[in-house]
């Protein structure tokens, strides 16, 4: 079951930045935040959406080239507040986007560098936004890049 509580993204997101800097510097990917200051909170375990936000990342940093940059900004949105995670990788194609989210689909091999994933990861970043009410999408031209959000409504819009 969550433990949810009142959270505050912006700061979660700066300690996760804070701790996996290191691997983006080894790598030689530049991680950008760029938090909206007047975000407002929502009700989320925090441990849960801290892995939810670390596997977005660390599946940019997987595509990302060496001297790319990761970005990672909060906004407000009609429905909640959302995070996004945005690479500048090969990008991934209309086929594969709509399948992204499944148990177990793995995207195109050769895009990846390193080790490859057991294809579960983006199941459960859907599984753990859709369970505190929110929703994740991606979007991707091929050749610029991909971007995964995902939105958590707002602590005053639950009812």
């Amino acid at each position: 079951p969550l433990k949810l509580e009142p959270l505050s993204l912006n700061p979660l997101l700066e300690e996760i930045t804070k701790t996996i800097g290191p691997v983006a510097s080894a790598e030689e990917i530049k991680l950008q935040l760029e938090l909206d200051p007047s975000l407002p909170r929502v009700l989320a375990d925090r441990d849960r959406i801290g892995e939810v936000v670390l596997n977005l990342i660390h599946n940019a940093l997987r595509f990302t080239p060496g001297g790319g940059t990761v970005t990672i900004t909060t906004g407000t949105v009609a429905d909640g507040v959302e995070v996004s995670v945005k690479d500048n990788g090969p990008g991934i194609s209309p086929e594969e986007i709509s399948r992204i989210f499944e148990r177990f689909y793995k995207s195109d091999q050769a895009r990846t560098r390193g080790i490859g994933g057991t294809g579960l990861g983006l199941a459960i970043v859907k599984q753990i936004v859709e369970a505190h009410g929110g929703k994740v999408r991606a979007e991707s031209i091929p050749g610029q890049g991909a971007t995964f959000h995902f939105t958590l409504p707002i602590i005053s819009s639950i009812s």
